[in-house]
């Protein structure tokens, strides 16, 4: 009894019935391929998601939020400066690495910058982002790679967005406006 070579005509038929997210293939939807009222569909789900935000992390995400958490969501979706004053506690950098992942999964291309005090308590939004990987399947399939090291977070998405951790300093300035700059429509 000879065995074949090749077990699996290619990757996809292995992995196609597993659970694991991680190894399960994903369909990408090309441009060309989209048809009229599909397009539309689409269109009509982003724009959705990208006016409630909430509803886009306990659906998509999976992950669950507290009220006080939705509140913050919502402040920030709607003020480009959000001021809230939090103790210690109060899940403060759970929210800013939620938001930071939502704002890269629905505007593709965005570049994220966290300015911190420090680069290393930047580098805490990304180890945020880096557990909720291992907790939602979701995030992780959204998320092509992480670095952390001691010169540089940052983490970049399948759609062409990242987020960059800089320390608020004399020299990160470039960065941060830069960064605004090249967003601006």
């Amino acid at each position: 009894m000879a065995t074949s070579p090749r077990p699996y005509q290619n990757i996809f038929r292995k992995n196609a019935k597993t659970n694991d997210a991680f190894k399960k293939p994903v369909d990408m939807v090309r441009h060309d391929a989209l048809e009229g009222a599909r397009k539309e569909q689409y269109k009509k789900w982003i724009t959705f998601f990208r006016r409630n935000p909430v509803r886009f992390i306990e659906t998509y995400f999976g992950i669950p939020l507290y009220p006080y958490q939705k509140l913050w969501i919502w402040v920030m979706q709607k003020s480009n400066l959000a001021y809230i004053v939090a103790s210690r506690g109060a899940a403060k950098t759970f929210i800013i690495a939620i938001w930071a992942l939502v704002l890269c999964v629905l505007y593709p291309g965005i570049q994220v910058v966290v300015a911190s005090k420090t680069l290393k308590q930047g580098g805490l939004i990304l180890g945020k982002i880096k557990d909720l990987m291992s907790k939602y399947p979701n995030v992780a399939r959204e998320i092509k790679s992480i670095t952390m090291n001691s010169n540089s977070y940052d983490c970049t998405f399948h759609c062409g967005s990242s987020i960059v951790a800089v320390p608020s300093s004399e020299n990160a300035r470039g960065k941060m406006i830069a960064s605004m700059c090249g967003n601006i429509h």
